[in-house]
C-alpha cells in the first residue's frame, strides 16, 4: 500500500538567495483568520525551528518546518509581510 506523499515546498521565506528579502527576519507569521502560526529559527541549533500557535509551542526539525509551512499554505494561511 503506497502512502500519501506530502508536498515539499520549493521556497520558504527563510531561504536565502536572490530576490529573497524575508530570509533575515527573526520570525515568519502565517495567519488564517484569527489562527496564527509563528516560525522562528532555533538560536541554539540551525537544524531546528521553533513553532508557536494559538494552542502550543514546539521545536521541530527544519525539514518538518518546511512541510508544515506548505501544509498551512495549502489550508489557506497567508504569510504576513510586516
Amino acid at each position: 500500500m503506497a502512502g500519501r506523499r506530502e508536498k515539499y515546498p520549493e521556497k520558504c521565506p527563510w531561504d536565502g538567495g536572490p530576490n529573497q528579502n524575508l530570509a533575515n527576519k527573526p520570525e515568519w507569521v502565517l495567519q488564517n483568520g484569527i489562527e496564527t502560526v509563528v516560525f522562528s529559527k532555533n538560536e541554539l541549533d540551525e537544524h531546528y525551528f521553533n513553532i508557536r500557535s494559538n494552542e502550543n509551542e514546539e521545536t521541530i526539525l527544519a525539514f518538518r518546518a518546511r512541510l508544515l509551512y506548505q501544509k498551512l499554505l495549502d489550508k489557506g494561511y497567508k504569510l504576513q509581510e510586516w
